[in-house]
């Protein structure tokens, strides 16, 4: 049994010590690739992608002629074009423009190592060059300019003609046996489609990536701008309603800072509590459309004008139902209204079936009524405005939400929560 266990703890220290190597070698490969590819332009990210296949094309190229016997000459071609491709990364990860780079390839690649690896490798009965081909391909898609269609014109023309010129001139190509250069062929057919497919999948997924992430960050900041945009447009709303009476001046806004103050006490979120305070800066919007002379009519109103005053919460909710970006933001609007024992208008809710803003709105609007200036009077007494707060519980007022202001009052020691 002991053994046996030891065996086993072996084993699984073996499993712990093989899953541990393949953790380091995949975090190096996140480095090389974050060096390589990662967080760059998509030419750069391009560029870097060819330059990569072309340093594994000739790694494998080397490995596998070492192996096969080829000519050492053929394995220093490798080595060299092995060597060139690493300076030409280098040349990218520090230049501002990829561009050159992408040029400096194509013309070497294209003129210089296409032929010599042609003619030492068997042309094109033996192990071509594939991977240098379509590493300059993806150099052509980075160049976009108009020299990009003299050297593709060139570059084209130029293998042609060393294909021709093999046909011709048999004994200027390096003999390669047939065996060897399948061989060589489907060696490095596998490899490079292998890592080719890897290389774009993983790009397509960073890109992907980055581009969400970009796109998340476009949408918060519009999100940020738009809710800034309506946070003016409102205030500046809540300010034409004030200027609209010459006797309420400001009211809108002191309306919102004591229902902020009363949300805030009642424990809602942060997004509620602000909801709240917007609902309750445009509480009075549909006082755009009562007459002047009757808003500012300092003397007592008739039962008509009062009719009229009391179609402001209609014609404020009206309003505000065209700003559907704005979810019920004609809640306060309609119901402030109202009152708890369901006498208020315009729709008579009693109780809890008018909306828990319009009853924290209601309790802000009436305290301000009482404690700003008004045409035929100063702002009341704090005593007097505690006594009708109490009064108004439970039939004006949620009398839970009173008992609020009623505390906020009894903080406010030196009668500062009132005009200025």
């Amino acid at each position: 049994m002991t053994v046996t266990d030891r065996r086993y703890g072996t084993g699984r220290q073996h499993g712990g010590s093989v899953k541990t190597m393949a953790e380091k070698i995949k975090e190096i490969y996140e480095k090389v690739y974050d060096v390589l590819i990662g967080d760059r332009d998509l030419w750069q990210q391009l560029f870097n992608i060819a330059v990569v296949i072309a340093i594994l094309g000739a790694s494998t190229s080397v490995v596998v002629s070492i192996i096969l016997g080829n000519p050492p000459i053929a394995i220093l071609l490798f080595l060299i074009t092995m060597v060139f491709a690493i300076l030409c990364l280098v040349i990218t990860l520090n230049a501002k423009d990829v561009i050159y780079a992408a040029l400096l390839f194509s013309v070497v690649g294209n003129f210089v190592l296409f032929p010599i690896m042609f003619f030492m490798s068997g042309g094109y009965h033996g192990g071509m060059p594939l991977w240098l081909l379509f590493s300059l391909v993806m150099c052509w898609v980075v160049i976009k300019k108009r020299i990009l269609y003299l050297i593709y014109t060139l570059s084209i023309i130029f293998q042609c003609g060393c294909i021709l010129y093999s046909e011709v001139h048999p004994e200027k190509v390096a003999a390669l046996g047939s065996e060897h250069a399948v061989v060589m062929d489907i060696i490095q057919s596998l490899i490079l489609v292998s890592l080719i497919f890897g290389i774009i999948i993983r790009y397509q997924n960073t890109a992907y990536e980055k581009k969400k992430q970009e796109l998340d960050e476009a949408n918060a900041f519009l999100s940020e701008t738009n809710e800034r945009i309506t946070l003016q447009s409102m205030y500046t709303l809540a300010k034409t309603i004030d200027a609209k009476d010459k006797y309420t001046n400001g009211h809108s806004m002191r309306v919102a800072k004591y229902s902020e103050m009363l949300a805030e006490r009642m424990g809602v979120s942060d997004e509620e509590k602000d909801e709240i305070t917007n609902l309750a800066m445009l509480h009075d919007i549909g006082k755009i459309g009562v007459p002047d002379a009757i808003i500012n009519n300092p003397s007592k109103l008739t039962e008509d004008e009062f009719n009229v005053i009391k179609q402001h919460p209609l014609t404020g909710y009206e309003i505000l139902a065209e700003m559907p970006e704005l979810k019920d933001i004609g809640t306060g609007a309609r119901w402030h209204h109202e009152r708890y024992d369901g006498s208020g208008y315009p729709d008579g809710l009693k109780g809890e079936e008018i909306p828990l803003p319009a009853r924290i709105i209601c309790v802000a609007d009436a305290y301000d009524a009482m404690t700003s200036n008004r045409s035929y009077r100063k702002y009341l007494p704090q005593e007097v405005v505690r006594e009708e707060l109490q009064k108004g519980r439970g039939t004006q007022f949620d009398p839970d939400i009173a008992d609020i202001m009623l505390d906020i009052m009894s903080e406010d020691k030196d009668y500062e929560l009132r005009e200025q």
